[in-house]
């Protein structure tokens, strides 16, 4: 396939997951006397503008991390950090306890939670800068998720579904899915989903990675249990948007999950061995096939280049796929990849010669992790800006 028509095919992906249409579609429930919108994470201003259009508001808060905020009278916009939140982070959180604090057992609050809300919305137990020092030393030290969520929802007034305790009203929680098995107790630190917060857990995991536990309270607001959870998308829907996109362009495809996990360049060398075995002829599967896969990878930083996750596996990818009749492209759905401007890229066959004859070595950009820079020298980067959702990532791979 062209690469320019690989790259509509996933420029139109990720359009397909715009928060604006999808939370729409989803917008079916009841008005309250009342209504009243919370909205924080990478896709809040979509989901919030369709809310804020299919419901009279009467008070809302917004936390985001775009650079340019809406002016609306009934709901307050905040810019909060990420990937640690900052003092607006914390404003925007104090301000909608608030807000739902007002609320009657007759209102209706919309909860509209995306990717990035652990850092775009806290309200924590401890100072600040030292819950920002307890998250970075934790990543450090190569603390997974669960253990990072564990420690991030006993150190919090909000996570782990302790929202929800500070309202009367009815709750409705839209989520847009930035985990592997769309866990709702993980998308955000789960601020709205029951679950039981083990603070001796926590403090175990702070001990593992010799951090400092600092003094906080144990005492916590009860979540609770009667929340409404709607999850608006996740990475399967763009992967069968993409499906179906390349389905009316003339391929049959292959579907191998949202669960795709590991290190970028390692599971490049699996993919690939699956991508070439099929050119090969060596499979139970016609050509031409597309196979899709989604999920999100992690990079082990050793150099000081520029790129992410997805460039990282394109690049790995180059020379696995050397002289092969298979295009590949790798991209995250927020438009952002790593430390560069770019989303993600695409290769084929031919990229490894066209390398080589631009007197450039895949082998050494990827040793000091400057997949943008190699990308951009040959023009094969997908360049979208931040795209005001997150889904994860997705790959398509078209064998010929």
């Amino acid at each position: 396939m062209d690469i320019q028509i690989l790259k509509e095919i996933v420029l139109k992906t990720i359009k397909s997951v715009d928060p604006y249409m999808i939370t729409k579609e989803k917008c079916t429930m009841t008005p309250g006397k009342k209504n009243f919108l919370v909205a924080f994470g990478k896709a809040s201003l979509g989901m919030a503008r369709v809310i804020s259009e299919m419901f009279e508001i009467s008070a809302g808060v917004v936390c985001t991390n775009e650079n340019v905020l809406p002016d609306d009278g009934r709901i307050e916009y905040f810019r909060g950090g990420h990937p640690f939140p900052n003092a607006e982070s914390v404003k925007a959180t104090k301000r909608a306890i608030e807000i739902t604090r007002s609320a009657s057992e007759e209102d209706l609050v919309i909860f509209a939670i995306s990717g990035g809300g652990s850092a775009l919305f806290e309200y924590p137990k401890v100072d600040l800068e030292i819950l920002n020092e307890i998250t970075k030393q934790l990543m450090r030290s190569g603390a997974d998720i669960y253990e990072l969520n564990t420690v991030r929802k006993a150190l919090s007034y909000v996570k782990g579904g302790k929202l929800t305790g500070f309202t009367k009203a009815r709750i409705v929680s839209f989520v847009i899915s930035d985990v592997i098995g769309d866990d709702l107790s993980t998308i955000a630190s789960g601020p709205t989903y029951p679950q039981s917060i083990n603070v001796n857990d926590a403090i175990a995991i702070m001990e593992k990675y010799k951090i400092k536990v600092p003094s906080f309270q144990r005492d916590d607001v009860v979540p609770r249990k009667d929340v409404d959870h709607v999850i608006v998308a996740s990475n399967k829907d763009a992967c069968e948007h993409a499906r179906k996109l390349l389905k009316d362009a003339g391929y049959d495809s292959i579907y191998l999950g949202s669960s795709i996990q590991g290190e970028a360049r390692e599971v490049a060398r699996v993919l690939g061995g699956i991508y070439t075995e099929i050119e090969r002829g060596n499979s139970d599967f016609k050509k031409p096939l597309v196979i899709i896969s989604g999920g999100e990878t992690t990079v082990n930083v050793k150099g000081n280049g520029l790129g992410g996750r997805n460039q990282e596996m394109a690049l790995a990818m180059v020379e696995i796929i050397r002289d092969r009749r298979i295009t590949f492209a790798s991209f995250g759905t927020d438009g952002i990849d790593g430390n560069s401007p770019a989303d993600g890229a695409i290769v084929d066959g031919k990229t490894f010669e066209i390398a080589k004859s631009l007197g450039l070595d895949p082998k050494e950009f990827l040793s000091r992790n400057d997949s943008f820079n190699f990308f951009d020298k040959i023009g094969l980067s997908i360049v979208t800006g931040p795209t005001g959702t997150n889904v994860m990532d997705v790959q398509i791979a078209i064998v010929e």
